[in-house]
């Protein structure tokens, strides 16, 4: 038995000097790599904290711009769109003040103000999702100001965007008859009905324009 247990305790100190031996060779290694990833878990875990939080507060800020638009407090909307534009340029809330914003400067006849709003964003990679709207929304505003090659401009930069085509054709449609060209407007609005569905609430407004134009 005793001989037995010799057996034993040689082989526990030969299984603990291999053990002691490969952590020497690798055990900073991966003291370091363990490290590194704990850093990085931190991180991400610390970098998702703050877009929450950024996101909160620009959120807020913009519950707070739409209070300032319906009480029809202009000064204060466009503050509100300045400091989203300022401090939370990385949310989709400063793309949507600006929008606002664009709008509230258009109802007060202030196109400058509007078309600097909306420009900010059709030449912004950070909102793809509001680029459309915005396009259509500007081509709106140089429609008013007599500037159509401009418009047009602005909406075949567009005009591919999926699921937005109806609206860009309608509005290069009344940017073409601004011009005195009735063929490319007629063109125009028959490529919006043709993208629309039935159910789209333009598809109406669309019909009376084409009903409008002289005959071909």
């Amino acid at each position: 038995r005793e001989i037995l247990y010799m057996a034993y305790d040689l082989e526990e100190q030969e299984s603990l000097a291999e053990i002691k031996a490969w952590w020497e060779k690798w055990g900073n290694l991966i003291l370091t790599v363990v490290t590194v990833a704990c850093l990085c878990a931190a991180g991400f875990q610390g970098w998702r904290w703050y877009q929450m939080k950024e996101s909160t507060d620009a959120g807020v800020l913009y519950a707070q711009m739409i209070q300032a638009s319906n009480m029809k407090d202009e000064a204060r909307v466009q503050a509100i769109a300045g400091r989203l534009h300022e401090s939370y340029a990385s949310t989709t809330y400063a793309g949507m003040g600006a929008l606002l914003a664009a709008h509230n400067a258009e109802t007060a006849g202030k196109y400058a103000e509007a078309e600097k709003a909306l420009k900010w964003i059709v030449e912004s990679d950070k909102y793809p999702e509001l680029k459309p709207l915005a396009s259509v929304r500007l081509a709106g505003v140089y429609l008013d100001e007599g500037k159509y090659d401009q418009g047009l401009a602005v909406l075949n930069a567009v005009k591919d965007a999926k699921g937005e085509e109806v609206p860009v054709y309608d509005r290069m449609g009344d940017l073409y008859l601004a011009k005195g060209d009735a063929a490319a407007a007629r063109k125009s609005w028959e490529d919006a009905l043709r993208h629309a569905p039935m159910t789209n609430p333009l598809v109406g407004v669309i019909e009376i324009k084409l009903n409008s134009l002289p005959k071909e």
